[in-house]
Parts: structure tokens; C-alpha cells; sequence
């Protein structure tokens, strides 16, 4: 049996519960809103590592603090708006007394209870920025067909949902989870080395676009002698804050990857 469809298998699945809206344009907000904290205190933060040369620690504990804050503004800037597009406009998500629904402007599926083979519900949001990215609270389901459904804390009382789910599913909901890293495997590494490439190129791309004299001869005979710069400010920042986000992204996947190492080395015995 695989995913439903028409409303005759609406029908069937009986009356509805609660449903559960997405509000997937609060993504985009929170990314635009993290753009504009990333941006600018990117470019102070490397303007001032660029400048300020021995300064003191409390000029440098200001530089880090700004470059830590523009990663982590990028950080919630890209995983917004990788939701966002993994996302379907206008999707919702309906309980209903013998199973679940799953529409959007592209179509509606449903599935009876018994189709679900994997659960995850997890978290609770314990603060204001956690409840306004949706990080608070986490749900993934697996049915029967191949067909994976992802949501979190940006779904209209999304924990409902989860309690919900919880009592329909309770021997599925009690099954280990493999976490996304252990299943992962040598992608992870994949990953990495893609990191590494794209800090060479950048690299690669500041050595071969260096600053130089312009020398020109006028009319009249004496030189003039211009500073011809090869990057501008705004690239270098942009290029230094790249080269930063890929270390790190690097660092992650080559840390998930042990760690998935690990885990499958201990769930196998």
C-alpha cells in the first residue's frame, strides 16, 4: 500500500483532528534578517583583522566576537533557506481519526497509521530565537513507501503534532534512529574535500588578482604613478569570510564522519 490520494481516501481516513499549516515565508524572513546581522559585521570583523595588526586583546576579543557573529548569522542565514526550499508552498499537515495528511499547492497524500515505519519527534523550544527559527522542535516520519515527511517547530502547534503522532505510532516511535551522520558515510568526507578545493581556489584566485603600480607617461613628460588595486575590500571580505565558512564546514564533516564511525561501530556489535 502506498500513499493515498483523491477524496474518496480522505473520506476513508475520517474526520479531522487538527491541522497543522507550515509557515515556510517566516524562513525567509529569519534568513534576510540574518543576512543583514552577517554582512556587515563580516566586513568590520575582517576589515579589523585586516588592520589593526598587534592590537590589543580587548580589540581582538571585538574582532572574533564579530566574525563569530557573522558565522553564525550565515549559518542560520543558509539552514533557513535550505528548509525553505526543501519545503512545499502552502503545505500543511492534517491528522485525521485513521491516519495522516500531507498537502501543498502541488497535491495532497495520506497514509492510514499503519504505514508509518519510522518516527522521530524531539525537543521543545526553550527560548525566543529557538521558537522564531522553528529549532526548538524537530519531527520526521517514514512511511511505508519510501516517502520521508520533515517538519518542525514553524508548523502551527507542532507539538500537538508530535504528542499525536506519538500516541498513533507508540511501538514505531519506540525503534533506535540511525542519525543522518552514521548513514552518511564517505559523503561526509566527500564533503570535506569539496571544502578544501573551494578554500584553494579562493586562495588561488587572491594570488593571482595582486595589487599593482600603473605607471602612465603623459604628454608633458613626468610619469603618473597609481595604486591598481586587484580585489576590492568588499571581494576580500567576502573571500575571507567564505574561506572561514569552509574550514568550518570541513571541520563538521570530517567530525561527523568519526563520529558516524563510531556509532556504527558500536550499534553493529
Amino acid at each position: 500500500m502506498t500513499a493515498i490520494e483523491g477524496a474518496s481516501a480522505l473520506d476513508r481516513l475520517g474526520p479531522v483532528l487538527s491541522r497543522h499549516p507550515v509557515d515556510h515565508r517566516k524562513r525567509w524572513v529569519n534568513a534576510a534578517w540574518a543576512l543583514l546581522v552577517a554582512v556587515p559585521s563580516g566586513w568590520l570583523g575582517v576589515w579589523g583583522l585586516s588592520t589593526a595588526g598587534e592590537g590589543s586583546a580587548r580589540g581582538n576579543r571585538a574582532i572574533g566576537l564579530l566574525i563569530g557573529l557573522a558565522l553564525g548569522a550565515v549559518w542560520v542565514a543558509v539552514t533557513q533557506i535550505v528548509r525553505a526550499l526543501r519545503g512545499e508552498p502552502g503545505e500543511y499537515f492534517e491528522v485525521r481519526e485513521r491516519g495522516l495528511v500531507h498537502g501543498s499547492r502541488r497535491g495532497t497524500a495520506c497514509w492510514t497509521w499503519d504505514r508509518v515505519t519510522s518516527l522521530y519527534v524531539a525537543g521543545d523550544a526553550v527560548n525566543r530565537l529557538a521558537t522564531r527559527l522553528g529549532n526548538g522542535y524537530r519531527i520526521e516520519i517514514l512511511f511505508a513507501d519510501g516517502r520521508r515527511l520533515r517538519t518542525d517547530g514553524l508548523a502551527a502547534y507542532a507539538a500537538d503534532l508530535g504528542r499525536v503522532l506519538l500516541a498513533r505510532c507508540p511501538d514505531i516511535a519506540l525503534r533506535p534512529r540511525v542519525p543522518w551522520w552514521a548513514r552518511a558515510g564517505g559523503r561526509l568526507l566527500a564533503g570535506a574535500a569539496l571544502c578544501v578545493l573551494a578554500i584553494v581556489g579562493q586562495v588561488l584566485y587572491i594570488a593571482d588578482h595582486p595589487d599593482h603600480v600603473h605607471r602612465e607617461q603623459t604628454a608633458l613628460g613626468p610619469v603618473t604613478v597609481t595604486d591598481a588595486q586587484g580585489i576590492s575590500d568588499a571581494g576580500i571580505t567576502l573571500l575571507a569570510v567564505g574561506m572561514m565558512v569552509c574550514a568550518i564546514a570541513a571541520i563538521t564533516f570530517v567530525v561527523l564522519y568519526v563520529r558516524g564511525r563510531a556509532y556504527r561501530g558500536v550499534s553493529g556489535r
